[in-house]
């Protein structure tokens, strides 16, 4: 498993400017739990090797 490590609190504190949502210092807590949890959880399935002439997603012409 490769594990990169993300600075939550920039991101929120950059996320709540763009979208313009401001936060409490108790829900910033709360979001940088969740964050990290989800992190967890999607991190076995992007280690998860996929063939090299895999199509991850279909491809749709006019």
């Amino acid at each position: 498993m490769t594990s990169q490590t993300i600075a939550w609190p920039a991101y929120i504190q950059i996320m709540e400017q763009l979208l313009n949502v401001p936060l409490d210092e108790t829900r910033r807590k709360e979001l940088e739990v969740q964050l990290t949890r989800m992190a967890g959880l999607a991190e076995p399935l992007m280690d998860f090797p996929l063939p090299q002439r895999l199509e991850v997603a279909g491809v749709y012409k006019l």
